[in-house]
């Protein structure tokens, strides 16, 4: 199997892609600075040449060019799978999220994702729509839960965190094997991707500083919210099995 990529020089993208690549998939990038975002007939030639079973599109981008790889995907017979985000809820909506909830964003990057996703399915509704939650990485550096906290205890020398909000978040190498899950062995549409069954974010940032001792972490109570989405289709490690190992 061939999958082209997206986002390589992204945050989750490249821990996607390692574990495709475990599993015996060849990965090609789709290189912005060769390939344009805006010239059908370019990306077209780019699709033909390396005749991909699989489009995985990771990158920030216009909606625009979204449709247009989704559009070229199904003239071209390539599942199609695009990366969405928990963002497209607002969280106003009573939680857990589950697949009927409507998505009701109005921020800019929640709308913006929204769109996205419309377009995509207006092109190619046999598309994948995959929302992630908040990543979780190893190390700072770059743009996950983990960098967030360092950056937070460099500002304020600690992290306030709300003992009411229940995030979805998913370690990275979890994302990349429900991705995998999702596009190998599930029909196309809309998945919920997410680990955290359980968790404030007070309760997983205490359970982060065990990992990253440079973290401390003060309980707050003032912002009640639950975004945790809700997929049972979906084989993911849970943050309950990975925090029982701490």
């Amino acid at each position: 199997m061939k999958a082209i990529f997206t986002g390589l020089n992204g945050t989750v993208a490249p821990e996607v892609a390692k574990l495709f690549k475990t599993k015996g998939v060849e990965v090609v990038q789709y290189d912005r600075n060769v390939i344009p975002v805006d010239n059908e007939f370019e990306i077209e030639g780019f699709l033909k040449l390396h005749k991909p079973n699989l489009f995985l599109h990771f990158a920030t981008g216009t909606p625009e060019w979204a449709g247009i790889l989704a559009k070229l995907a199904k003239k071209l017979g390539i599942r199609f799978v695009y990366i969405s985000t928990v963002s497209v809820y607002s969280g106003k909506s009573k939680g857990p999220i589950i697949l009927s909830t409507v998505p009701d964003a109005e921020d800019n990057y929640g709308k913006y994702k929204r769109t996205s996703e419309e377009i995509v399915l207006k092109h190619n509704p046999d598309s994948y729509i995959l929302r992630l939650g908040w990543q979780i990485g190893v190390n700072p550096g770059s743009n996950h839960m983990i960098d967030y906290l360092y950056k937070e205890m460099d500002k304020n020398k600690v992290i306030k965190a709300s003992s009411k909000w229940y995030p979805s978040c998913s370690f990275m190498e979890d994302t990349a094997l429900g991705i995998f899950d999702a596009v190998s062995n599930h029909p196309s549409g809309t998945y919920l991707i997410n680990s955290n069954d359980s968790f404030s974010f007070y309760q997983i940032v205490s359970y982060l500083a065990k990992l990253h001792p440079i973290l401390k972490v003060e309980e707050r109570n003032d912002f009640i919210q639950d975004i945790r989405m809700v997929d049972a289709r979906i084989k993911i490690t849970k943050l309950s099995e990975r925090f029982r190992l701490l």
